[in-house]
């Protein structure tokens, strides 16, 4: 533990790692997320390290907020703003943990899946004009502001289900010119069942928190409300996500991580049909994508994403943050 507690200890005294120390701090987290597992590192030890971090792991830093959940939950609205946004502490002795946090493969799969939401919707519009999109745990509703910016005639109607009354009034003021198309009703989405249908059902970040049963039990009853034409698109992080030991020792964030193969299965249990479904990615294949379509034939060729490389996705995500942020 010692040789762990100075290790960290030298990190925090030169302001976070560089650079050039992100794949050696990267492995450390691996390593030491497999003591923890194995017992090797006991709870009470885990804490002791984590304390060790001091003001890098205050809600002063990405990963600090992260792990205290100031609004009680993880991966709440401010988080995921932070990502999108780019957030960096202004504090120098902590703004290179903000640029290692930005670096995550998990965060860019986050920043990606907004641009990934946008285009399926230009899809869904190019052939359902007016449009209907249910937005299932809707956050801050930036990928929606985003997307009307883009389209400010849309015909299209918004409906969004968030529990956190702080997410919906910051979503309500960031979409203040769009009101008249963007509705927001405060449902815990465990009970909340869809009074009508929808072109487009979409729940990015809500069912890598939710057991097999609930997974199965939340699908069967959303797919019902797919407009014909229509699909239900559930987000879920991959099992093979390179940060999740960076998520759990220093976000205190667990996920129920699912691959290709797991979200099929869960699919087939909820008695979808496997030619309804298809299995999408952003461009780090971090954050898979369950796409179900309403149609027993599945075209493939509306379900797939215009393939871009990350680098493509970033500048695209890029580009949006320069005229939004701190709106």
């Amino acid at each position: 533990m010692d040789e762990h507690r100075a290790y960290i200890s030298r990190l925090v005294e030169q302001g976070g790692p560089t650079e050039a120390e992100y794949e050696e701090f990267t492995g450390w987290l691996g390593h030491i997320n497999g003591l923890v597992k194995m017992g090797v590192i006991s709870q009470e030890e885990l804490g002791q390290l984590r304390h060790c971090f001091g003001a890098a792991l205050s809600p002063s830093t990405i990963q600090g907020f992260a792990f205290h959940k100031p609004h009680g939950y993880a991966g709440d609205y401010e988080i995921i703003e932070r990502f999108y946004q780019g957030y960096i502490s202004p504090d120098p002795k902590l703004a290179n943990w903000d640029h290692y946090s930005h670096n995550q493969p998990a965060v860019r799969a986050v920043r990606n899946r907004k641009t990934y939401f946008k285009e399926l919707v230009d899809r869904h519009y190019a052939r359902a004009c007016p449009l209907s999109v249910l937005d299932i745990a809707s956050g801050s509703g930036r990928s929606i502001f985003e997307w009307l910016c883009a389209n400010p005639n849309a015909a299209a109607q918004i409906d969004c289900i968030e529990i956190d009354a702080g997410a919906i009034q910051y979503a309500k003021a960031l979409n203040r010119p769009f009101l008249d198309r963007v509705t927001f009703t405060q449902k815990n989405a465990l009970i909340y069942r869809p009074n009508k249908k929808y072109d487009l059902i979409w729940a990015a970040g809500i069912f890598d928190y939710f057991t097999d049963s609930v997974f199965t039990r939340l699908l069967k009853r959303f797919v019902a409300a797919v407009a014909p034409g229509g699909e239900l698109v559930i987000g879920n992080f991959s099992d093979k996500n390179p940060s999740w030991p960076y998520l759990e020792l220093m976000g205190d964030w667990e996920l129920q991580h699912r691959g290709t193969a797991k979200l099929r299965a869960l699919g087939c249990e909820a008695g979808i049909a496997e030619e309804r479904m298809h299995i999408g990615m952003e461009a780090e294949g971090v954050n898979l994508f369950m796409h179900i379509s309403a149609d027993s034939h599945c075209q493939e060729n509306n379900l797939r994403l215009i393939s871009k490389s990350p680098q493509e996705l970033e500048e695209a995500n890029q580009g949006h943050l320069g005229s939004t942020r701190g709106s």
